[in-house]
């Protein structure tokens, strides 16, 4: 029985002027090209921006360097990728598709948030905020249902 290779591309939802592909050129290798699809399902259902909303940032926007949307995506694929520690988005952060998966282009010079300011996220998740994120679970799963 003799193996036949897949050669055809798979094209993903594009990052501004960065084309998203998957091919099997030998290019630049990652090991999270898998989570490609969770970012799909989270442009269609908008759970990270709807989340996004209901958590207090009092960052000014001027002195802003990540979006809140951002930083979530970044810390929920993190943990859906088996990186439940702050710490690894240390090494996370520099990685081209990691920093794609978070709609943010691929950019050494620009990297994803630190851990420090990841965490800083996780602690402005108050009482409240908790509760409209919950809420947030409830809507997206009733509204994936006619």
């Amino acid at each position: 029985m003799q193996t036949e290779c897949i050669t055809s591309s798979m094209t993903f939802a594009s990052m501004k002027s960065q084309k998203v592909q998957a091919d099997f050129d030998g290019g630049q290798i990652t090991s999270y090209a898998g989570a490609l699809l969770l970012r799909e399902v989270d442009r269609r259902i908008g759970l990270t921006q709807a989340l996004a909303d209901v958590i207090p940032d009092p960052r000014h926007p001027a002195l802003t360097l990540h979006a809140q949307q951002t930083m979530l995506a970044q810390r929920i694929i993190g943990i859906a990728c088996g990186y439940e520690d702050l710490n690894d988005h240390q090494t996370l952060r520099n990685d081209p598709c990691f920093q794609i998966l978070c709609d943010q282009p691929a950019d050494p010079e620009r990297p994803l948030a630190s851990p420090p300011t990841l965490w800083r996220l996780e602690d402005r998740a108050n009482k409240k905020a908790l509760a409209k994120m919950a809420a947030v679970f409830v809507e997206t799963f009733i509204a994936s249902y006619d």
